[in-house]
């Protein structure tokens, strides 16, 4: 009896044994597949161009060479101009009207005429071949889209004006399309409209001539004949933070506007010496105002140095907006140092053979890419686009900014 069992426990051991080495293989090769795949395993982004800029921010105020526009009769006026026009000699400045009922039917005036004139331009094409038809269909459908890309993105500086344009197409297509032969019946309505329309106005406005040519502007503020190029030079730092301080000053009645006589304008500010030590006069210099991205390009006109550690600098620009027109004092940011380049994370550059560079994934494999770097901060490299330089960084490559046991021609 015996001598039966014996074989078949050692049968039952055998069996245990292979079971056990089988489920050991099996933990081998899951936890060496783990180990594989985290070891593999790679973040990437990709290499994009990136702007960076070294600014000091000042409040500085505008010095320009200004002459007050006055107007001494009484009225309403209504100016004809968007600040920072430019206006020729004995041009109409505005117009004064009796009352503000007045301007506002000068205003439907205006638009009933130029509604007038839209229908009389189509009324043109009329009896005439509609070969044009196809283009007005396709410039009505371009319009169209403008339009509502103008109002789903809150832009209305130009609705008005795409609107007219969108309105005469629509005209002009009828009549190729000989939906209508004409427009007199409406042009009748409109000019009876008109009628009505004049006949409520008190008077008709007066105009307002400049005497001499510039930009002008509507917006005053009180400095216009303490501030010019003249007196900026005896410029006291005290006279700039009051003018800082209080940056409008009352202003008589019979003012309504003032004439700048060239576009070039200087702004003045109070800066750390330390920090403006590279300075000096007629530097080309770039700068933002306020929170406008546009960059303009000014000079260094003068540099004074204070006893106290800070420098009154004045600055000269020849980009007259309406905004650097109309202000008297803004929030400006001096760019010192501009840098454009690719931006990649610090953790991302290795060293090899005394080089910096990154890993790049290209298809399967790691390829280590050179860098040159621009500058250098905490937590990322901007280094130069070398796309067209073999062996070094790309536009658009696959940095890897994560992984383990990186090298030459590792297949992830």
């Amino acid at each position: 009896m015996d001598t039966q069992k014996a074989p078949v426990k050692k049968n039952a051991l055998t069996t245990r044994i292979t079971w056990i080495l089988l489920a050991l293989f099996f933990l081998i090769t899951v936890i060496s597949q783990i180990y594989v795949s985290m070891n593999n395993t790679v973040q990437t982004e990709a290499a994009m161009i990136y702007e960076s800029s070294d600014s000091i921010s000042f409040k500085g105020v505008h010095v320009r060479n200004e002459r007050l526009v006055r107007y001494g009769s009484s009225g309403v006026i209504s100016y004809n101009h968007q600040d920072g026009s430019k206006l020729g000699k004995n041009s109409v400045v505005a117009l004064s009207y009796k009352t503000k009922e007045d301007i506002l039917l000068k205003k439907q005036i205006d638009e009933l005429t130029e509604k007038i004139k839209l229908l009389e331009t189509a009324e043109i094409l009329a009896n005439t071949d509609n070969s044009q038809l196809e283009s007005y269909i396709n410039q009505i459908t371009n319009k169209h889209t403008q339009l509502m890309w103008q109002v789903n993105t809150g832009d209305y500086s130009s609705i008005s004006q795409l609107k007219d344009d969108y309105l005469s197409l629509q005209c002009k297509k009828h009549i190729l399309r000989n939906d209508e032969t004409n427009y007199r019946a409406q042009i009748n309505r409109i000019e009876n409209q008109i009628v009505t329309l004049r006949a409520r106005m008190s008077q008709n406005p007066v105009d307002v001539l400049i005497e001499e040519a510039g930009y002008f502007v509507s917006r005053i503020d009180g400095y216009e004949s303490l501030l010019n190029y003249e007196k900026l030079s005896n410029l006291q730092k005290s006279d700039i933070e009051n003018i800082i301080r209080e940056p409008e000053l009352e202003v008589a009645n019979e003012i309504i506007g003032k004439m700048i006589d060239g576009y070039k304008w200087r702004f003045v500010g109070i800066l750390d010496t330390e920090k403006t030590h590279s300075l000096y006069e007629n530097l080309p210099v770039k700068f933002r105002v306020g929170g406008n991205t546009q960059i303009v390009e000014a000079v260094v006109f003068s540099v004074k140095r204070l006893d106290d550690g800070t420098s009154i600098i004045v600055f000269e620009c020849d980009t007259l907006t309406a905004e650097f027109a109309s202000r008297r004092v803004s929030q400006f940011n001096l760019l010192l140092e501009h840098y454009s380049g690719i931006r990649i994370p610090s953790a991302a550059v290795h060293v090899i053979d005394g080089e910096q560079g990154v890993f790049v994934k290209n298809g399967a494999e790691l390829v280590f890419r050179k860098i040159k770097a621009l500058k250098i901060e905490k937590d990322y490299f901007l280094v130069e686009n070398t796309t067209e330089l073999s062996g070094f960084i790309s536009l658009y490559d696959s940095v890897v900014i994560r992984g383990r046991d990186l090298y030459e021609g590792k297949i992830v």
